[in-house]
């Protein structure tokens, strides 16, 4: 019996709608230390929204997107992470949130989240650069030999592409 091809879309975890084309972006709810919380320990240890987060009071995180550019068309897959900084760099770019990011230097942190497209995501090493129309972008270390800083630097064909959604549906 012949197979059926897979529908090219995706369910929307945000809207809950199907799109006809390919996703391109996966987000990450909250850093998976957060996420990992029972219900009541998560509400007693820990403080966040959409893109801060504070766990105990003494791990700061940042919600970012983590950019993997397309290599055959213009546009990128974005990642959105969660990426564990310093409380300075966290509570500056707070101060920054509603404007004011060209007053924020690049800050460095580490990834708070295992991507299930990659091997040992979390505690990769990241730059973050900030702007005042989006959310921060997060480069993995250039000298990183990690598959996920590999298709950063060098993008992705559209067969990864297709790979990648498949693993969201």
């Amino acid at each position: 019996m012949a197979r059926k091809p897979a529908p090219s879309g995706f369910r929307c975890a945000g809207c809950g709608e199907w799109h006809e084309e390919l996703l391109t972006d996966v987000g990450c709810g909250l850093p998976d230390a957060v996420f990992a919380l029972g219900y009541l320990e998560r509400y007693r240890r820990a403080r966040h929204n959409a893109d801060f987060c504070t766990l105990d009071g003494t791990r700061h995180f940042i919600r970012c997107v983590l950019p993997v550019p397309f290599a055959y068309r213009d546009d990128f897959f974005g990642w959105g992470v969660w990426v564990e900084v310093e409380p300075a760099a966290h509570d500056a770019w707070l101060h920054c949130f509603d404007g004011g990011a060209e007053r924020m230097p690049p800050v460095t942190g580490v990834l708070a989240n295992a991507l299930k497209a990659y091997r040992a995501t979390t505690g990769l090493p990241v730059r973050l650069d900030f702007a005042d129309d989006r959310r921060p972008f997060a480069w993995i270390a250039p000298r990183s030999r990690h598959a996920l800083a590999l298709e950063q630097r060098r993008g992705i064909d559209e067969a990864r592409h297709h790979a990648l959604a498949d693993l969201f549906r």
